[in-house]
């Protein structure tokens, strides 16, 4: 099991990749995608800000409000590489976003922006992590749209590789 400086460690290098991926593409292919339907790099930085949107936001709540809404876990915790393997699975048996996190077109206009708005977001959310402690991470759920209930750590194992997982989507962009 990671502990927090691992979490935020990993966290950290997820966001600097796409942020130094993004920063050096040539500006041209922003809006370009590797197929028809699939996603630019201008929507998957968009997608990556929705995605850990509502984590940074339960996170920045007291522990009591996500222990009540989603209750706690009583399971054994997945490793990092154990929930990776649940999510690839998922993916291979169709699962995609759901509508609250599929980006409209971003034009290059946005990137700065949205580049900015990333790297807040990335501040933000290792910041909310310090208010939380290693026995909370573990206990208190999370819902997931596509895993279910998680636990808060199992969320943020999550969000490190969604972000390398989109990472790779750009990278394939160029």
């Amino acid at each position: 099991m990671r502990q927090i400086p691992e979490i935020k460690s990993g966290l950290n290098q997820a966001f600097d990749k796409v942020i130094q991926h993004v920063e050096a593409q040539p500006d041209h292919l922003f809006e370009s995608s590797i197929a028809d339907g699939k996603w630019t790099t201008g929507q998957q930085l968009e997608h990556l800000i929705k995605s850990v949107t509502p984590i940074i936001l339960g996170l920045s709540g007291p522990a009591i409000l996500l222990k009540v809404r989603f209750g706690t876990i009583k399971r054994a915790e997945m490793t990092f590489e154990e929930l990776q393997d649940v999510y690839h699975k998922k993916l291979n048996e169709g699962a995609k976003a759901s509508a609250p996190y599929i980006p409209d077109p971003v034009p290059l206009s946005a990137k700065t922006a949205l580049l900015k708005s990333f790297h807040k977001k990335k501040l933000k959310l290792l910041k909310q992590i310090d208010r939380w402690s290693e026995k909370e991470l573990s206990e208190i759920g999370g819902k997931h749209p596509v895993l279910g209930l998680l636990s808060i750590r199992e969320l943020l194992y999550f969000t490190e590789f969604h972000t390398l997982h989109h990472l790779e989507s750009i990278r394939r962009i160029g």
